[in-house]
């Protein structure tokens, strides 16, 4: 029963599904997250970005229970909040209420989004969430996708979790799973994430709320050192264009949690 339930999740590349109650997930996912906790990693980075460029039209491509639509209309710019998963939906519009704003959100299959050519200054897609897509082609036609929404000198901000450290470190972790720990991003104390099966083309999260012993999981595809910048280059951002950074820092640092890539659309 689980591996047809796995095979089914890998059949329909943009859902968070493997084999669990999609409630339980979303109910820890904000914990998970530490909404304080990931401003203040972040140090100001998408303020930054989005000054430097006259952003004011945000995609948000995956606003799970809206942490980030939430944070940037707080700012005062324009968000399209999408999320495909009607629970994430819900999660978000209480989540927007409980802040006193309104999110404008859509459900947008990103490899056919029905939105026009030019009409955003920028797209996001956090949250390691382009690893939902196991596809080669379904990456491939994602990011031109967000390419296409952008205007001339628009951005697209996107990151992914280092999986070569997950990779480099694989039986370490396999004996010990929580031995593996991430400080951004995904900066919560009582809800903690880390693998519990690690093949080269997919890695299975465990999720653990320390407060109850509840679990969820997710199936992820692990992108491999330099590919996901590579299928960037493949969607039609020029590789000069595309700037690298690690926990928010630019560089490229081997034990970082995450690399953010801001790439500009010539």
């Amino acid at each position: 029963m689980k591996k047809l339930a796995l095979a089914a999740a890998l059949r329909q590349p943009v859902r968070r599904k493997l084999n669990l109650r999609q409630s339980d997930l979303v109910s820890m996912w904000d914990d998970f997250i530490d909404w304080p906790a990931r401003r203040a990693a972040e140090k100001g980075f998408f303020e930054r970005a989005f000054e430097k460029r006259w952003i004011t039209r945000v995609f948000d491509a995956c606003c799970g229970t809206g942490c980030d639509s939430i944070h940037l209309i707080k700012q005062g710019l324009q968000v399209t909040s999408n999320e495909v998963d009607s629970v994430f939906r819900k999660k978000a519009r209480e989540n927007a209420e409980r802040n006193g704003v309104r999110l404008k959100l859509t459900a947008h299959d990103w490899r056919d989004i029905k939105l026009e050519d030019t009409s955003f200054d920028a797209v996001i897609c956090l949250g390691n969430s382009l690893c939902y897509l196991f596809g080669h082609v379904d990456r491939i036609k994602a990011l031109s996708e967000f390419r296409r929404l952008l205007r001339t000198r628009g951005i697209l901000i996107i990151d992914e979790r280092n999986f070569q450290r997950i990779f480099d470190n694989k039986d370490t972790i396999l004996a010990d799973p929580r031995s593996y720990t991430v400080t951004h991003v995904y900066c919560g104390k009582e809800v903690i994430g880390y693998p519990t099966e690690i093949k080269n083309d997919r890695i299975v999260m465990e999720y653990l709320d320390l407060r109850n012993g509840k679990t969820a999981h997710l199936v992820l595809y692990p992108f491999k050192q330099g590919e996901l910048r590579q299928l960037l280059i493949d969607a039609g951002f020029r590789p000069e264009r595309i700037s690298t950074f690690s926990d928010y820092e630019q560089g490229v640092n081997p034990n970082a949690d995450f690399y953010q890539y801001v790439c500009v659309k010539s």
